[in-house]
Parts: C-alpha cells; sequence; structure tokens
C-alpha cells in the first residue's frame, strides 16, 4: 500500500506527532510505502524511507489553491491508495483532503484523537464576549458539524477508545455508524524491563503548562499537602514541560521547596527515574505521556477527568484513580506510594505489563486489517 499521513508537524513534540512517527516507521517496516504531507518537518528520528511533501499557509486556512494542488499532484505522482488525515476535527484539513482527491482512488481514513466534545464544559469558562451557555451551545453544534463533515467525505473514521464511539452514538442516536472503527495508539515497546535502580524519590508531571488544560494548579495544591508531612522531605516534584502559564505558576512556587521545572525536554528519561507520575488534566484525548509512565515503570495517578483514561489505568492494580479535582484523595494515593516501596514495585510492573495491548505490532495489524476491507 501507498499510505499518506496528512497532519499538522511532524516535531516530536504533541502526542499526534509522535504517534505518527511511530506508526509510519513500522509500516515502512512491513512493506508499505509511507509519506508525510505536513506544514512543518524537523523530526530525525523518522524513517529516511519516507517522503515529505510540505504544504503552506496557517493549519486554520489549509485548505487553499496551492495546497490542494500539492495533495493531489503527490496522490497522482505517486499513486496514493490511503490517506490518514490526522487532523480531522478541523473542518480546513478535511476539505483540504475532499477537494484533493477528487476523481482519485484514494481512501480516506480520518482520524479523531480526542472525544467529540471533549473541552465543551472548558470552552463556554473562558468565552469572554458571550455568555457561557450560548458558547458551550455554539462550540456543540461547530465541533459535531466538523466532524460530520469529516465522517461524510471519508470512507473511515478511527477514534481512539470504545469510549468515544459510545459517546459519538450517544451525540448522533440517528447516524449511521458503519464506517466508524476504534484503534488505540501505538506505543514502540523497545525497553525489556524496568530498571529499579535508577528510581529515585520523584514525583513528575509531563505536559504543556497551559491551566486551561492540565490544571497544573492542582498538582502545586497537592505538593503544598505533601510538604507539610517532614518524613517525605527526600522526595521532589519534578515539571517537564513548557507552556503559556509557566512564568505564572514559577511565581506562586518560588517559596515552595524541592520542586523544579525542567522545560520541554524529551520526557523518557524522567519517566525511567521517576518513581510516581501525576496527571490533573481537565480533559484529555489519549494521553502518551500516561502510557509512556506505564512503559518506564513510573506508578500513574490520574483524576478521573477523562472518556479513555479506564482503557489505560485499572484502579489500583496498574495504577490509580483518584476523583476529578480531589486534591486530598490524590494526596493520599501519592504518599501511600511515598510510604510503601514493595507497593510501588508491585503496581509498576503490572503496569509495564498492560501496555503490551499498546504494542505498535499489534496495533499496526489493525491498521492492515481496516486497509485491507478497501480491497474487498
Amino acid at each position: 500500500m501507498n499510505v499518506l499521513f496528512l497532519l499538522h508537524s511532524v516535531s516530536s513534540r504533541s502526542g499526534v506527532d509522535i504517534v505518527t512517527r511511530i506508526l509510519a516507521n513500522e509500516l515502512v517496516n512491513t512493506n508499505h510505502n509511507v509519506y508525510l504531507c505536513c506544514l512543518d518537518f524537523s523530526d530525525n528520528s523518522v524513517s529516511s524511507k519516507i517522503k515529505y511533501f510540505k504544504i503552506f499557509s496557517d493549519w486554520k486556512k489549509v485548505d487553499t489553491v496551492q495546497n490542494i494542488n500539492i495533495l493531489r499532484n503527490a496522490v497522482q505522482k505517486e499513486n496514493i491508495n490511503i490517506i490518514i488525515n490526522q487532523e480531522c476535527q478541523n473542518m480546513p484539513w478535511a476539505n483540504l483532503v475532499k477537494k484533493s482527491t477528487k476523481n482519485s482512488n484514494a481512501k480516506i481514513i480520518s482520524c479523531l484523537h480526542f472525544p467529540i466534545l471533549m473541552s465543551i464544559d472548558y470552552f463556554g469558562k473562558k468565552a469572554k464576549y458571550f455568555p457561557i451557555f450560548f458558547a458551550k451551545f455554539f462550540k456543540k453544534h461547530r465541533d459535531l458539524k466538523n466532524l460530520n463533515y469529516a465522517y461524510n467525505n471519508s470512507d473511515a473514521l478511527v477514534l481512539l477508545s470504545e469510549k468515544f464511539l459510545e459517546h459519538y452514538k450517544n451525540l448522533q442516536p440517528k447516524k449511521d455508524f458503519k464506517k466508524l472503527k476504534v484503534i488505540a495508539n501505538p506505543l514502540d515497546l523497545n525497553s525489556k524491563e524496568i530498571n529499579f535502580e535508577k528510581k529515585d524519590k520523584t514525583i513528575l508531571f509531563v505536559g504543556r503548562i497551559s491551566e486551561y488544560q492540565k490544571r497544573l494548579s492542582l498538582t502545586i495544591a497537592i505538593w503544598k499537602i505533601i510538604l507539610n508531612e517532614k518524613k517525605y522531605n527526600d522526595w521532589n516534584l519534578k515539571i517537564v514541560g513548557d507552556g503559556e502559564d509557566l512564568e505564572t505558576i514559577k511565581e506562586k512556587t518560588k517559596n515552595l521547596d524541592r520542586i523544579y521545572f525542567e522545560g520541554r525536554q524529551k520526557s523518557e528519561g524522567y519517566f525511567e527515574k521517576a518513581s510516581i507520575f501525576i496527571m490533573t488534566s481537565a480533559f484529555e484525548g489519549f494521553p502518551m505521556t500516561l502510557v509512556e509512565s506505564l512503559k518506564k515503570g513510573c506508578v500513574p495517578i490520574v483524576m478521573n477527568s477523562f472518556l479513555s483514561l479506564l482503557d489505560i489505568i485499572e484502579n489500583g492494580k496498574n495504577g490509580f484513580i483518584t476523583p476529578d479535582g480531589d486534591i486530598n484523595a490524590m494526596a493520599e494515593k501519592i504518599q501511600m506510594l511515598m510510604t510503601d516501596e514493595s507497593l510501588r514495585k508491585e503496581i509498576a510492573l503490572n503496569g509495564f505489563k498492560s501496555v503490551e495491548k499498546f504494542d505498535i505490532k499489534i496495533i499496526v495489524q489493525k491498521w492492515e486489517n481496516l486497509f485491507n476491507e478497501f480491497s474487498k
């Protein structure tokens, strides 16, 4: 198969970028011809066998005549069989694919990396010029319109979780769901075991420093609770990431002990060394940082705030799920793990085993099964 991925960028900075790289490299290894079409390409871990087509303009206005011609020429010249649109929730990207593939035989797979209406409650809270109810109603209408446009102009719509599928069906009860497929994000399982000798007494936060989504203020509030207990004086909190609220958070924590801001870094080494990973997000799609923590034996404690969580974490077995917004419940679980090293190791080992279902070898077979459906 000749497979082309369409996405914003390939630069190792976002989950979509990383997932695309892992999947594209594995498809090359399984004898597919793979192509990338995006606005920016700066990831040197992408296979040299993958060809890159550059498109231009602002990502919200990507369906220009120039880009339509670029993508159309790529589809024709390379005889593309499959286009995987990683930005289908944005109508200009869906429109770009539609116009570029007119009169071609290429099959279109649209991938939704977030649950429908994922952030609608928080969108309403951020509305400046409209009443919250109207703002949320507008966003729901717009998001469903965009998604239905992508669905109607695709041969398949891939969701990351069965929970996303249930949610979509509830929102659109009269819709034909024959095109819907569920394929989770892949993970490159190159680690053979957890090296507990590397582990130190670190609690880890990894993510964009954006209060709107990540709610780092809750992480800081939890850390204040832990600081009140002197028996945990040998533990520290590391914040890995960058974002628009970084300086504000730094100012609020300048008088707190043992908290370190590491900036934007490759997270793998941090997961290898840290013992506990915490996630206080208001919403998520299918967070690869959570899967990565399991892979590296860094025990996750997560607030129950997003649909795909139960696809990844089994509470009490490979991690812990606490009520959304409850900082005391999360602090209690963290302190339990800080105190009990044998429990940390047991949960970490369970977590390491649990991510086998996300192994790229398994996930790519599901993609190939979907490709084969088009050739029947």
